[in-house]
């Protein structure tokens, strides 16, 4: 009965688990696209993850850290997770701060800065958008 809970909770946090430090797309209301990463332990690793996918600098729209899982964050557990929600393109210079929301992750509204401008680029199915 022990392996069958066990393997239940392994299939059920498996696709969360596969999804830590992989960059997801999100869009917005306005019909920009942003970027979101999520990594356990460690914020440098969404930070280094970031500048990986935009191939150099990227405006910080928000982030945060979080009580989650072990193998994965699906419910509040005892690991931090951390979350870093980006634009490649330009900065501001504004660091992440990774602000501790504890187990209910609470969204702020987004305001996107009144002087940035998206171009958005697509090769094959990869859609890369850039601010400036």
């Amino acid at each position: 009965m022990r392996v069958l809970v066990f393997l239940a909770a392994v299939l059920i946090a498996a696709p969360q688990f596969a999804a830590a430090q992989q960059v997801k797309a999100i869009s917005s209301p306005s019909g920009v696209t942003f970027n979101q990463v999520k990594c356990k332990t460690n914020s440098a690793k969404c930070m280094k993850k970031a500048g990986q996918h935009c191939k150099g600098s990227y405006q910080v729209i928000d982030s945060d850290s979080h009580a989650g899982g072990l193998l994965a964050d699906i419910m509040p557990g005892p690991v931090t997770w951390y979350q870093l929600t980006f634009l490649c393109g330009k900065s501001d210079g504004r660091m992440p701060t990774f602000a501790f929301r504890g187990p209910d992750v609470v969204n702020p509204a987004l305001l996107i800065p009144q002087s940035t401008r998206v171009r958005c680029n697509t090769v094959g199915s990869t859609t890369n958008c850039y601010s400036y």
